[in-house]
């Protein structure tokens, strides 16, 4: 059992968390074996390294935490029930995340995701899955690029184009005064 200083402690070490992390997701792990667990955090240390822990701890502790955090009790309290695993990343790119734990959920059939705060907003449980969907900080850079590339690559290969047929024209014509001396 912990003693009281060392729950404070975890307290305000995962206040501090909770405030420093840019995803915060709730999920009901009942049913999930210590193998399927361990599986779990193994994928997300693959991607996140220590930027992200998925860890379990008592009820009455996480809401203190949360409410040490300044997030409105109204949008975690139906989330911190029963047996509660909370998913934190300290990352700038969450998305990522909330995929590997939606698809392991949807292989598993568990975790039931409750909710998530995502850089600080509250996304209710039905909204995870929209939120998985969504394309990574990289691939939403790439998409930006490609976007403001493709008009610049249009427009060099038809400045190219005219440059091609303004040779030729000047090598005809360059053909045709040898031909008449």
């Amino acid at each position: 059992m912990f003693t009281r200083e060392e729950k404070e402690q975890f307290v305000q070490n995962l206040s501090e968390t909770f405030s420093n992390s840019s995803l915060i997701l709730f999920s009901d792990y009942r049913g999930l074996s210590v193998e399927k667990i361990t599986e779990l955090r193994d994928q997300l240390y693959e991607r996140y390294r220590e930027n992200a822990a998925y860890t379990i701890s008592k009820n009455t502790l996480v809401r203190l935490a949360l409410s040490k955090s300044d997030f409105a009790e109204e949008e975690w309290d139906s989330e911190v029930k029963g047996t509660t695993a909370i998913l934190t990343v300290r990352e700038d790119d969450p998305i990522e995340a909330i995929k590997i734990v939606s698809d392991f959920a949807k292989k598993n059939k568990l975790p039931v995701l409750r909710g998530c705060y995502l850089e600080g907003i509250y996304n209710p449980p039905e909204k995870i899955s929209e939120l998985a969907k969504l394309p990574s900080k990289e691939e939403l850079i790439a998409m930006v690029v490609g976007g403001i590339a493709s008009p610049i690559r249009g427009f060099v290969y038809g400045l190219n184009g005219i440059l091609t047929k303004l040779l030729y024209a000047i090598n005809a014509i360059k053909e045709k005064q040898e031909g008449q001396k």
